[in-house]
């Protein structure tokens, strides 16, 4: 006879595991992306007189003007950049609390089975939203995900008693 609890204890850790490790990895390296970005470029030389250096001095004043909006656009960039890292390391958070409630499941721990009737409410409830918008095989991959999170809130709502 299966247990359960166990089954839905696995797919939360692996859960956890598979959205946690790309995440962090993402924010490492948003984060680092938006550092080199965000890295102030050398103050501009002053404007050359056009009179006394002709064509090379309104080049060079042209590519002055140039670097200062580019020096701008990495700046929004490193900005945006910080702010996807930011999501990627809040995103690694909730991994680490989907492993956490994984464990704790394992462990037939009370807390856990609240969390992750909660988490697995609040997941059905993103897909039957999402099943509404999707179409073509997209729908069959939402109606996976809401068999096995009805899977979890059955084993741990009504099964969990009998398995624990």
């Amino acid at each position: 006879m299966p247990n359960h609890r166990l089954i839905v204890a696995r797919g939360f850790r692996i859960a956890g595991w598979t959205l946690g490790a790309p995440s962090v990895l993402a924010a490492i390296g948003l984060g680092a992306g938006a550092l080199v970005l965000g890295a102030r470029p050398a103050q501009p030389s002053p404007a050359l007189s056009v009179s006394d250096y002709g064509l090379v001095g309104l080049l060079s004043n042209a590519a002055s003007g140039l670097a200062g909006v580019l020096s701008f656009l990495g700046g929004v960039a490193a900005w945006a950049l910080g702010l996807l890292a930011a999501a990627a390391l809040l995103i690694a958070l909730f991994a680490g609390l989907l492993h956490l409630v994984g464990r704790g499941l394992g462990a037939s721990a009370a807390w856990a089975r609240i969390l992750a009737i909660a988490l697995s409410a609040l997941m059905a409830l993103n897909v039957l939203l999402s099943l509404a918008i999707v179409q073509g095989v997209a729908r069959l991959v939402d109606a996976v995900l809401l068999a096995v999170l009805g899977y979890a809130i059955w084993a741990l709502g009504w099964k969990f008693k009998a398995s624990a």
